[in-house]
């Protein structure tokens, strides 16, 4: 019996033994697929960028609490905006909240970072210096294919908009509306402002998109009232 008994414990021991192996190697095999799939959505997600800015540095610099976010599309252009109470005020006024006819970045009032739709306005003409001139380059499809992305920072999270849509507007401002968009449901919406765009593009959206909307004067069509416009739907925050 007692040679029994210990054949039995060195069965057990020889068990455990191969048991404690087996885990550890499938723990290694587990971890190896996680850091895979990891690396993978990494690789997927590579255009959904977190912006390294501090809205309370922007603050600080301009001594303007109503500067609250950021936007950058790379390359051609980065820069903070301000929001206030009414849609007028930085039509003609900077950053540091003097009068300058030039204006400034700001966004619409009525919309937060969080809503489904934000817009974003900004002049345009015959300045160099004015932010959103650049917008005028998305007539041309080669511009929109370099610089699709579209980056929104607030305090806490950087918004990704991948662009849909690039179009002047002459006499159709529904864009412009946040809930009545003439009797058409809101896909239906974006459905027509996908319509409009110059040329064709990647971005997809439908009933549950977000998008932001940035306006500015068109320099490529004489007359008043001509907006350039570059819309994008949200792909990703971080």
């Amino acid at each position: 019996m007692k040679i029994v008994r210990n054949i039995l414990k060195i069965f057990i021991i020889i068990l455990l033994f191969i048991l404690v192996i087996y885990f550890s190697i499938e723990t290694k095999h587990n971890n190896i697929i996680k850091y895979t799939i990891n690396d993978e959505v990494k690789t997927y997600d590579t255009n959904i960028l977190k912006l390294s800015v501090n809205i309370k540095d922007y603050q600080k610099k301009y001594n303007n609490n109503e500067i609250n976010g950021y936007i950058e599309i790379p390359k051609v252009l980065q820069t903070p905006f301000a929001k206030t109470n009414n849609n007028n005020y930085y039509l003609d006024h900077d950053l540091y909240k003097k009068s300058n006819f030039k204006g400034t970045i700001f966004m619409d009032n009525r919309t937060n970072f969080s809503d489904r739709k934000v817009i974003i306005y900004g002049h345009s003409g015959n300045y160099k210096d004015l932010p959103f001139l650049v917008l005028n380059n998305y007539i041309k499809e080669d511009y929109y294919k370099k610089h699709k992305y579209i980056y929104i920072a607030s305090e806490n999270i950087t918004y990704t908009y991948e662009i849909f849509s690039s179009y002047i507007e002459k006499e159709d401002y529904d864009y412009i509306n946040i809930e009545d968009f003439s009797g058409l449901s809101w896909e239906e919406h974006l459905q027509k402002l996908k319509n409009k765009s110059l040329y064709n593009t990647t971005a997809n959206i439908n009933k549950d998109s977000k998008i932001l909307i940035l306006q500015t004067c068109s320099t490529n069509d004489e007359g008043h009232n001509r907006f350039q416009l570059v819309m994008g739907v949200l792909i990703g925050t971080i």
